[in-house]
């Protein structure tokens, strides 16, 4: 990764600028915390983090909601590159007994074509969770190809790659506290 002018970054070949900054998600992230608060009460929900991408934005979303609980950990593959591949790979899977009849906060960092999520939210389901709130820290309306209900949403986001804060390109950038977008102009 290398530093250039105006704030943009270098991953492999491709150039990115700044997009969301440090501040204005943990604004956003706090805000999501409170909701799962009032919404969840005093509760120990289970929280189910979709890595590797939500693992940042969940440790920051289970602080600051205050709830208590376990948390878990499942890993899809689904991207190629800066592209969806389509396809959903279940490649580790939730433990069930931190699911069944549990409150499940199901934390996610992008929702962009839905197609990870309607391969996983039934599975999920067939665990028999006492509930479900799926919370995105992104969501590409544009890009969105199936139906996935959504409870809680950070921000929504025109359908460009993005990096940071989690989010990667080829293992590069999720180290970064702030979000940046694809700069195709540069």
């Amino acid at each position: 990764m290398s530093s250039q002018p105006s704030g943009r970054i270098r991953l492999h070949s491709l150039n990115f600028r700044p997009f969301l900054t440090e501040e204005n998600i943990q604004e956003r992230v706090r805000e999501l915390g409170n909701t799962l608060r009032e919404r969840l009460g005093e509760g120990n929900p289970s929280f189910v983090v979709m890595l590797k991408g939500a693992f940042v934005f969940a440790a920051d979303l289970v602080r600051a909601s205050g709830l208590g609980g376990e948390v878990c950990f499942v890993r899809t593959s689904s991207y190629a590159g800066t592209e969806s591949a389509g396809r959903v790979k279940l490649l580790v899977a939730p433990e069930p007994e931190l699911i069944r009849g549990h409150d499940v906060v199901l934390v996610e960092d992008i929702v962009d074509s839905g197609l990870t999520m309607q391969a996983f939210l039934p599975m999920l389901e067939a665990m028999e969770p006492s509930s479900i709130t799926l919370v995105t820290l992104l969501h590409k309306p544009e890009a969105q190809r199936v139906e996935v209900p959504i409870d809680l949403i950070g921000f929504s986001i025109p359908s460009k790659f993005v990096v940071g804060y989690g989010l990667d390109y080829d293992g590069l950038g999720r180290h970064l506290p702030a979000i940046y977008q694809l700069d195709e102009e540069y």
